[in-house]
Parts: structure tokens; C-alpha cells; sequence
């Protein structure tokens, strides 16, 4: 009876070896898989990628596993021109750059961006089975400026001049608009002009007030409005002198009044 119940328990002593040993290796296998597997890029076979014009848009490309070193490839596929391969680039653009950012990621980096820029590039990976590649599909906005109205407004001497910039097409909302008044940028410290800033919230409109209180001729011109790579709005002012119309109606008033006065006293003397 004794050696039965040394018996069992060797045996159950010996399957739990069995078991460690074998979640053991299959912990080992699993480890050394996920390090020494094959090289794979990471995220969607292709990625979407937008920038504002004149930014620099940096294209990211992450591959795992790729313990090799294999050499890695940036293609403009437009004209299939090859941009860079490893550290070296193949263009005369300077716009382009390449930049090892970590060990899984080469970027490719694009100065000035601009809508000729517009398309497709692929990062690719030469390995001994073949080539490997992933696609990057960038897109270029262009924010737009424009102020609310037609293209001419026009004010009446010693009134406020109220003009509204509305910047749209942006990423991100812009930190500052800046005023021009032909061609000079205006000065937000005088007595008589006043700008208000306003991001636009959900709306994803920036807008901004230029005040001008106190109109006179001096303000009239070419009001122009902007941030940083955005197309421009521009208005033309006119400031029309009021004391010089009132002036003239006063004339036109006592001269039909002196006309009445004569045409009457000829009536009496008659």
C-alpha cells in the first residue's frame, strides 16, 4: 500500500515537471518569435496624412523587427523617383530629409510643403525574400483669409470704421491675425484702433475685429488681413468727408431760399 501511494506520487511530481518544462519552452518560443520575427511595418497599409502649406510634414514610417538592418527606401510614386535610401537622399529638392528618429522608425521630412506636393510616397524595405512597402497619402491645405462684406466698404468722417476677418481651412486655429493697411502692418496701440481675437471654438472659424474709431481721409486704402501661410483678405476703404457734404446742403438750402425770397418779392412788386 505504501509503495502504490509513493508510486502515484512520484508520478504527479514527474507530470508536474513535464508541465513546467513545457510552458517554459512555449514562453521561450513565444519571446523569441516576437523578437527574431519577420519584419512587418506598423499601422494600415496606408496611412493619410495632412499639413498646412508651409509647414513641415513628416511622413513616419515604423518597422518592427527589423534586426537585420535592412535598408529602407522612400519613393515619390507620382514619377516613381527615389528619394532617399538608408541616410542618403537622392534629390536636388533640399525640401527633403531623412532622419532616423529611433531604431524601427525612418522618417521622411518635407520643408515648405505646397500643393505640388500633393500625393503619394511609399517607404519601402529591401529584405532577402523581396521588398516590403507601405504607403503615405499626403494631402496639403491652404487656410484662406477673407473679410466679411463686398470688396469696397465705405465709412462717413468721425464714424468707426468695424472690418471682420474670418480665417478658415486651418488644422489648427491660428494664434494671431495680423492687419495691414496698404501694405503696412497696423499698430494695435493707438487711441483710435482696436482688435479683438476670436478661435472659433467648435466652429473651427477664427475671426478677427479691426476697429478704427474716429474716422478720417488718412484711413482710407487697402486693408489687407492673414496668419502665417494663409491666402489674404483684402478690402478697400473710402472715408467720405461729412462736414463738407453738410456744408454743401446748407448752400443748396439758403440758395433755394434766396430763390423763393426773390421770385416772391417780384410777385409783390408786380
Amino acid at each position: 500500500m505504501v509503495n502504490m501511494i509513493q508510486l502515484h506520487l512520484h508520478c504527479s511530481i514527474f507530470i508536474v515537471i513535464l508541465l513546467l518544462q513545457q510552458a517554459y519552452y512555449q514562453g521561450s518560443l513565444g519571446r523569441s518569435s516576437s523578437s527574431w520575427g519577420v519584419p512587418v511595418f506598423e499601422g494600415t497599409q496606408m496611412t493619410n496624412l495632412t499639413a498646412h502649406q508651409g509647414s513641415t510634414a513628416i511622413l513616419r514610417c515604423r518597422i518592427r523587427n527589423n534586426h537585420k538592418n535592412n535598408p529602407v527606401s522612400w519613393i515619390r510614386l507620382r514619377d516613381w523617383h527615389i528619394l532617399s535610401t538608408g541616410h542618403s537622399t537622392y534629390t536636388k529638392d533640399e525640401r527633403f530629409s531623412v532622419r532616423k528618429m529611433t531604431k524601427e522608425e525612418w522618417s521622411l521630412a518635407i520643408k515648405y510643403v505646397s500643393k505640388k506636393d500633393i500625393g503619394v510616397y511609399v517607404c519601402q524595405m529591401s529584405t532577402s525574400s523581396g521588398s516590403m512597402s507601405h504607403y503615405y497619402n499626403l494631402d496639403v491645405v491652404v487656410p484662406r483669409a477673407y473679410i466679411l462684406g463686398s470688396e469696397e466698404y465705405y465709412a462717413q468722417a468721425g464714424t468707426t470704421i468695424s472690418l471682420v476677418c474670418i480665417i478658415e481651412d486651418t488644422l489648427e486655429p491660428p494664434q494671431y491675425v495680423f492687419w495691414y493697411h496698404n501694405g503696412e502692418i497696423i499698430s494695435y496701440d493707438t487711441q483710435r484702433t482696436r482688435v479683438s481675437f476670436d478661435s472659433g471654438g467648435r466652429s473651427k472659424k477664427t475671426s478677427s475685429r479691426l476697429m478704427i474709431h474716429e474716422a478720417e481721409r488718412k484711413d482710407e486704402g487697402n486693408y489687407t488681413c492673414g496668419t502665417a501661410n494663409a491666402e489674404k483678405g483684402t478690402v478697400t476703404v473710402y472715408v467720405a468727408e461729412g462736414e463738407v457734404k453738410m456744408h454743401v446742403r446748407n448752400v443748396c438750402t439758403v440758395c433755394r431760399t434766396a430763390s423763393l425770397l426773390i421770385l416772391l418779392f417780384t410777385f409783390l412788386i408786380i
